[in-house]
């Protein structure tokens, strides 16, 4: 009697992961009030290397990039035209680096200004998101974050159809670029999202789905010079069905980026992986 019980207790959580034979809809998120969304994202560049050859000499080296943010967003009531508002607080944005070559090793750290910020953000019902400032960050050292945050809230990753498991679709891969390459974003890129399957746990149901990016691109400026570079990352997205939470996000790959000039040349290859989790909060720095 135990060991048929021990059994069901085992079979049971395998019957609760079953894939669902019904269709999907993506929605928005339904967050409860009070709620606000933390997301977390790391991204590092193990066994990143660097070639270069400057007057005729040939290098090689090492490079290591760390970044982490962690931001909190809270959304408010729409105002009475319709226009969108909200909060995010920034915790931090911070860039590690590493660069070895010839045997001398430079390192730096960049901690955004925005780093410890708390501002304002609203989006009229035809225009775009802006950010409310304080002043006391000039707008021109903070541009590329902002430009992140901006991308990030204008994402439309799921298709308004239904979806079953096996549909594939394609999205806009601008912000995960913006987080692994930052001299990427206006570079040509496919993203593609696979549905592979429907879990149902106790924790509730959720979407695991397969994550392509490819990027390439390539600028060639006045003086002659050119810079180019390219991203290939695979992953998967798990989206908590019941809340349409995109809960965690876990990609690999790798970053090649080149450029040349003038007889000389640098070529950087990067292994990537990136993770970005979200999760629901309850942020007392908001009334």
């Amino acid at each position: 009697m135990i060991a048929n019980r021990l059994l069901l207790s085992a079979l049971v959580p395998l019957a609760l992961l079953s894939p669902a034979a019904a269709g999907i809809v993506f929605g928005p998120v339904k967050g409860k009030p009070g709620q606000s969304i933390k997301l977390v994202t790391h991204s590092e560049t193990p066994g990143g290397t660097v070639q270069q050859s400057v007057a005729g000499r040939n290098t090689s080296g090492t490079l290591s990039i760390t970044r982490d943010r962690e931001l909190v967003w809270t959304f408010r009531e729409p105002g009475a035209d319709g226009t969108l508002r909200g909060m995010v607080r920034v915790p931090e944005i911070q860039t590690l680096t590493a660069v070895k070559i010839d045997g001398k090793e430079e390192k730096s750290t960049d901690v955004s200004p925005l780093t410890g910020k708390m501002f304002g953000m609203s989006k009229a019902p035809r225009g775009e998101w802006k950010f409310e400032l304080d002043g006391s960050v000039p707008l021109s050292r903070v541009r590329q974050e902002i430009e992140e945050l901006t991308v990030y809230l204008k994402r439309d990753w799921y298709p308004k159809r239904e979806v079953n498991l096996g549909d594939s679709w394609e999205f806009d891969p601008t912000w995960v670029k913006h987080i692994i390459e930052k001299d990427l974003h206006r570079a040509q890129s496919i993203g593609t999202m696979r549905l592979r399957q429907i879990r149902r746990g106790l924790m509730g149901q959720f979407a695991v789905i397969d994550v392509s990016i490819r990027s390439t691109g390539a600028d060639y400026r006045a003086d002659g010079s050119e810079v180019s570079a390219s991203v290939e990352l695979i992953g998967e997205v798990i989206v908590n069905l019941d809340t349409m939470l995109d809960e965690k996000l876990e990609l690999k790959g790798k970053v090649v980026s080149t450029s040349r000039g003038r007889g000389d040349s640098k070529t950087v290859t990067l292994p990537v992986k990136l993770s970005a989790k979200k999760s629901f909060v309850r942020d007392s720095a908001f009334p």
